[in-house]
């Protein structure tokens, strides 16, 4: 059947449109319900994307007609089911609009490329993908069922013909009749020849290329030297992993702005690397690669650079020498002896010194948390001496290596950064100068030295489970296709991240590089510790290989991350699968139990009265061990719990605890406020706090607010102003743990020996530490959270007890001695010592 197009010889004009594109769709079931277009302008870093539908059919299938009020050169656009419910094919693809501003293409379902030409579709049966996934196994779906038993397939490479073993059902529990098949080769295919192009032909089905994949996971292509741009003061030699290459160029650039540049072709060595090395210092020379893979070119940045240019459109070589200040060499990190003294603060670095109420000089930027002497409204300590002022011990930074959907430098532009790029170099966004390739590395170090010299150790969140795109829009797609992501029979990008992709981190040569980007950060940063977003997502071999290596390289350092996917993830590391390792993970039990269902604003938790959470309360207490037979969480040891009720997803604990009890008196939520943290602070294991917790942060109900702009996001450090008592009660606990080594045991032995909880009545949890046998000054320490949104008594055991926090005050000296029955104030804390 031969198709036409309906655009012939128009122009945009004739559609009342500066810009149109026609999108033509078949999918081989003929059912398109539900299916329908997301496109949006190709504009540096742009997000404004809009849902079309498919209006009217053709001979071809559907058709839709999208036009734009602005002229535009480059679309790009996504198939998907309803909203979200799954696309097409899963990376972004972009059509490029011609002179006469209409552009009318034909997408064949599953099939990456759109076709200009409509005479040359053929929609016979074909081979949607056929993917190498061992040396001598090509595992192949169809558009239509083959019979097993009878097919036959043939495989070329370079147009030679190898013999076949077996056509056979890769399923092992579909019937013979299938459209996934396995085609075994009687020998391999050698690791030379890999970047050749390999021929999959099925009787009664259009050929296809084959895509090496698992493939390249054999030892033949492991990697082990140095990649990227190594410099050298003489020469820098350029190295780039991509086996499925055919060639490979070194594209250097005259300067920054210039299209003119130097190509140099490069040479392939071992495992599949590509290398060329350029005379001469070159030093902040500018540079990309073009590599030739599955007939076609693709120019990217080197997804090992350690510097860019603006926006990262080129990768930058670097001299590290050249990279530091006058004090770098004299940065030391703050002393830690165990992970259980970490107090944790979460923060983003525009939102802490954004405030316009305050005197920081450099707002929203790396240098802004290194100013002194900065305050907001009637005095209050902002930015860096507000972190020094409340006393926490490290910063958890929302990510700030390279974020892909911020145009850097340009006002308004915002993102918390859990679209990453590349991973190797910090955000420009943040820096002074994002032109300036220097200015985001020099001022990223001085930040943390400024903290440092402060006490606080820091902490990069992370973001190794996805790329903010795919295909032409990721670096690491354009380097080896298909490689570094989790992709399923069809070649269709997983999606257990939630957003489109999800990072393949079993792959020995992705693994490679997350582990390298971590040691990078620790040794050119001096970066403290990691936090990994949906680490649920990371296959077990690879966590256990970050936490070996990496505490061989500082035993010190903090790793954590959320041992979850999004929704429908195969999650592969779960909570209970850290048991052992030195690597923590979010506590959400206890979180849920303090604050209510994050999902459901109305549900409340214990701090403000939901009954019946008392049992799991004391699991958070215990550090989450097998403390005792009716009271076991997920933990071996205390510091693998990173107990919060809040960080920078979903509602602020604020806003949650609001929506929860919306005729709450501001009374009893500052208390529910107090006593959220309390529960947190006062628990064995690791404690995070959501930055601006200690002033009743608000984002006006906002739970998702990572698109909602500085204004809403930012620290408003009028609010500390006003809960200046709020803050100071904040203080005083984080001052308190600190003091007091039994809120800080070691080892579940030391918990189970030392801490025992009290019979008490409902909706109160009370327990006595051993505070003589921890090495505390304190000889026993009780405590007492009331979770009732009223008064209630209790009667206190063995005698008189000294005071020394309650639900207004704490303090490091007694507040007075109280024995017998006592009135606990609603939703409140309390810690008495002898």
């Amino acid at each position: 059947m031969a198709f036409t197009g309906e655009s012939m010889g128009k122009t945009a004009a004739d559609y009342g449109a500066e810009t149109v594109l026609i999108i033509h769709y078949h999918r081989y079931s003929g059912n398109y319900d539900g299916w329908n277009l997301w496109v949006w302008p190709n504009m540096p870093t742009s997000m404004d994307g809009k849902s079309y539908i498919f209006d009217r059919s053709d001979e071809f299938g559907v058709v839709s007609t999208v036009k734009f009020s602005n002229k535009h050169t480059r679309l790009g656009y996504i198939v998907r089911l309803n909203d979200w419910q799954a696309k097409d094919v899963n990376a972004d693809r972009f059509v490029d609009i011609p002179e006469s501003g209409v552009a009318e293409i034909w997408l064949i379902e599953g099939e990456y490329d759109h076709v200009t030409d409509p005479a040359s579709i053929d929609l016979r049966p074909r081979i949607k993908a056929a993917f190498l996934d061992s040396l001598n196994e090509i595992y192949v779906s169809l558009s239509a069922p083959v019979d097993t038993k009878v097919a036959e397939a043939k495989v070329l490479v370079k147009n030679e013909q190898r013999p076949v073993k077996s056509i056979e059902k890769a399923d092992p529990t579909d019937i013979s009749f299938t459209n996934y098949v396995k085609v075994t080769l009687a020998g391999t295919i050698e690791p030379d020849e890999i970047s050749d192009p390999i021929e999959l032909v099925i009787e009664g089905f259009l050929p296809d290329e084959v895509i090496v994949r698992s493939a390249l996971d054999d030892p033949s292509f492991y990697y082990e030297g140095q990649l990227g741009a190594v410099y050298e003061r003489d020469f820098t030699t350029f190295r780039v992993w991509s086996p499925v290459s055919s060639s490979a160029t070194l594209l250097l650039y005259d300067d920054y702005d210039s299209q003119k540049c130097k190509q140099i072709s490069m040479t392939k060595t071992s495992q599949g690397v590509w290398e060329a090395t350029v005379e001469g210092d070159l030093h902040l020379k500018s540079y990309r690669y073009s590599l030739f893979s599955y007939g076609k070119f693709r120019e990217t940045v080197d997804i090992y650079s350690k510097a860019v240019t603006r926006n990262s459109l080129r990768s930058v070589v670097i001299d590290p020498a050249r990279t530091v200040f006058d004090e770098w060499e004299m940065d030391v990190r703050p002393s830690m002896e165990k992970f259980e003294d970490a107090i944790i603060y979460e923060i983003h670095i525009s939102d802490i010194t954004a405030d316009t109420k305050t005197n920081v000089v450099n707002r929203g930027k790396y240098l802004g948390l290194t100013e002194r002497d900065r305050t907001g409204p009637e005095g209050v300590k902002a930015g860096l001496d507000h972190l020094i002022e409340l006393g926490v011990t490290h910063v958890h930074i929302l990510p700030f290596n390279d974020i892909h959907y911020i145009d850097e430098g340009i006002d308004g532009q915002y993102g918390w950064g859990y679209d990453p790029y590349l991973y190797m170099v910090p955000e420009g966004h943040y820096s002074t100068d994002p032109s300036n390739p220097l200015s985001r590395i020099i001022e990223a170090k001085m930040m943390i030295k400024a903290l440092h010299d402060s006490g606080i150790r820091v902490i990069l969140d992370t973001v190794y489970n996805h790329t903010a795109s795919t295909g032409e829009g990721s670096p690491f797609d354009q380097t080896v296709p298909y490689y570094y992501y989790r992709t399923d029979r069809t070649g269709a990008y997983t999606n257990g991240s939630g957003v489109g992709n999800e990072i393949a981190t079993e792959r020995p040569m992705m693994r490679t590089h997350i582990i390298d980007s971590l040691k990078m950060w620790v040794n050119d940063y001096h970066i403290d510790g990691f936090r990994f977003d949906l680490l649920g997502l990371f296959d077990r071999e690879t966590v256990l290989a970050i936490d070996r290596e990496l505490h061989e390289l500082e035993p010190t350092l903090l790793l954590y991350g959320e041992p979850w996917g999004g929704w429908g993830a195969n999650v592969t590391f779960s909570k209970g699968d850290q048991k052992g390792t030195q690597v923590a993970v979010f506590n959400d039990n206890l979180r849920d139990a303090i604050r209510g269902s994050v999902f459901d604003p109305k549900v409340k938790g214990f701090s403000l009265g939901s009954r019946a959470k008392e049992r799991r309360i004391m699991r958070g207490i215990s550090g989450s061990i097998e403390y005792s037979y009716d009271i076991r969480d997920f933990t071996d040891d205390p510091a693998e719990t990173i107990n919060y009720v809040s960080a920078h997803d979903n509602q602020t604990l604020w806003d949650k605890n609001s929506a929860a009890m919306p005729d709450a008196s501001q009374e009893l939520l500052l208390n529910a406020q107090k006593l959220s943290n309390a529960i947190v602070l006062l628990s064995q294991g690791i404690p995070f706090l959501h930055g601006g917790v200690d002033f009743a942060r608000t984002k006006n109900g906002n739970d998702n607010s990572y698109n909602a702009g500085v204004e809403l996001n930012k620290m408003d450090y009028s609010r500390k102003a006003q809960f200046i008592d709020l803050f100071n009660y904040y203080k005083g606990m984080i001052e308190l743990r600190k003091s007091h080594p039994a809120f800080r045991m070691a080892t579940a032995q030391e918990i189970k020996e030392n801490l025992v909880f009290l019979d008490t009545p409902r909706n109160i949890v009370a327990f006595i530490l051993n505070g003589e046998a921890t090495g505390d000054t304190w000889k026993e320490i009780l405590v007492i959270f009331n979770g009732n949104i009223e008064d209630a008594k209790i009667t206190l055991p063995n005698g008189s007890w000294n005071l020394a926090m309650d639900e207004a005050r704490v303090s490091k000296e007694s507040l007075g001695e109280i024995k017998g029955e006592v009135i606990l104030r609603a939703a409140s804390a309390y810690v008495l010592y002898k």
